[in-house]
């Protein structure tokens, strides 16, 4: 196949940065995911946030860490190994790592939607939320998407699913569906995608942005009613350079300082969802194109190589997707002084 200078530079720009990029964000998001896991145990934290939140925030660190692996192991030994070798060995692990990780990827969306229920509920209607944390409401939830979820990508596990070919004596694992399977080919270009596209991404992202929204209207409120009776505490009697130290305003500023700390933290966990749903809307979306691309290639060649501006496209969905992992941690570490202070109290209790 014939290249242009330009189609040569942007492969070797897409090899280098499937070299190098998971490297870096391999350790960062392992550190960021066990520091953000310790931090959301501590016991003084969990009094800061409601028990579910918590639950659901140490869960997305587990499954963003595991997803992540999945990604990068699969993306390293492809590239690093010679010869060029996947995680999966045969057509079984290939079903089964297919499975795994597609149900790990789904299942992120609903966590972080169960996240943002809870929040939603905690913030704007907060005399409901005694009733709906007494309930266990957000487990079933969170059990409801997992079965959903499990019975949708049982498809991987079809035997239509994962062939070997040999060639150049030697014998490789396709992690595709078999040529002879022409409507379960149809069905996971299409059927599948469309599942995804509403069920895992437009449904549960649209809530999140909506709940979202909902919090982020009530911490605007909170944040005027709050400034608003620190300025009337101001006014009531003239300010004196001699009474710069007295105790009702020291009140109302450690009091204020402590709700400013809430506010953060709500602002932290709504910037995680943000982030995700950047992250991860476009990765759903593109697998459709990329299936159909497939398809078409399939038609004309079995085996046909991507176009550049698919293989382009793919290594900035992918790297969208490794740091949709990996964002939380640092994400927390920037927009909330809660967590800092509680990361700093672990450092310093175990220096001690």
């Amino acid at each position: 196949m014939n290249l242009s200078l330009t189609d040569k530079l942007i492969e070797y720009g897409i090899d280098q940065t499937n070299r190098i990029f998971p490297l870096i964000i391999l350790p960062l998001a392992t550190i960021g995911n066990t520091l953000c896991f310790l931090v959301f145990c501590r016991a003084k934290f969990q009094k800061r946030l409601t028990r579910t939140s918590s639950i659901c925030l140490r869960l997305l660190c587990v499954n963003d860490l595991i997803l992540l692996y999945l990604f990068i192991i699969d993306v390293l030994l492809k590239l690093y190994m010679e010869p060029s070798m996947r995680i999966y060995t045969s057509p079984e692990t290939c079903r089964l790592y297919k499975f795994i990780r597609y149900s790990f990827l789904d299942m992120s969306a609903y966590i972080q939607l169960s996240l943002t229920t809870d929040r939603f509920i905690c913030c704007v209607h907060h005399t409901y939320y005694s009733h709906w944390r007494k309930k266990y409401y957000l487990y079933y939830v969170l059990i409801i998407a997992l079965l959903l979820i499990i019975l949708k990508n049982s498809s991987f596990l079809s035997t239509l699913y994962g062939f070997t070919v040999v060639k150049e004596n030697r014998t490789t694992t396709k992690c595709s569906v078999k040529l002879s399977a022409k409507k379960f080919t149809l069905y996971m270009a299409y059927g599948q995608s469309l599942i995804d596209v509403v069920f895992i991404t437009f449904i549960p992202f649209f809530l999140i942005l909506y709940f979202n929204s909902r919090i982020l209207q009530e911490v605007l409120h909170i944040r005027t009613q709050c400034w608003s009776t620190i300025t009337r505490l101001m006014h009531l009697t003239p300010a004196k350079p001699k009474e710069l130290n007295r105790k009702p305003v020291v009140v109302s500023t450690c009091s204020h300082a402590r709700r400013r700390r809430h506010l953060h933290l709500t602002f932290a966990l709504g910037c995680i969802s943000f982030v995700f749903i950047l992250s991860t809307a476009p990765y759903k979306i593109f697998k459709i194109v990329e299936r159909h691309d497939k398809i078409q290639r399939d038609k004309i060649k079995y085996g046909t190589s991507k176009s550049i501006n698919i293989q382009l496209a793919e290594v900035i969905i992918d790297s969208l997707e490794y740091l949709s992992c990996s964002t939380p941690f640092f994400v927390c570490l920037t927009t909330s002084s809660m967590f800092r202070e509680e990361l700093c109290r672990m450092f310093n209790k175990r220096r001690v």
